[in-house]
């Protein structure tokens, strides 16, 4: 079983209602959210328990495995940086990439 959840630049997230049987399932779901992808750019898909990162996007994968609040606050950390100011969701992927 996994969730989906999807993250704003600031690092707040909101967890999408569906569980799903497996991460392709939670993806496909994704790609059809629409809106939420201004707001909330970046998805996840996330354990049973909503507390671990078991799948991501490629610009993300060094986030698998880690718990959703270490990203979350990681995301919180350089998204008030000045240099992040302004940016799209792919270039500060590619910014966390480097940090």
């Amino acid at each position: 079983m996994a969730k989906l959840i999807c993250m704003s630049f600031d690092g707040e997230y909101q967890t999408e209602r569906p569980v799903f049987q497996d991460a392709d399932k939670a993806w496909e779901y994704s790609n059809g959210l629409g809106s939420k992808w201004y707001f909330y750019p970046f998805h996840f898909v996330v354990s049973d328990s909503g507390k671990t990162i078991v799948d991501t996007p490629d610009l993300f994968s060094w986030a698998k495995g880690l718990r959703v609040k270490t990203v979350s606050k990681f995301f919180a950390v350089n998204s008030s940086r000045e240099e992040a100011q302004g940016m799209d969701s792919e270039a500060f992927a590619f910014y966390l990439m480097e940090q």
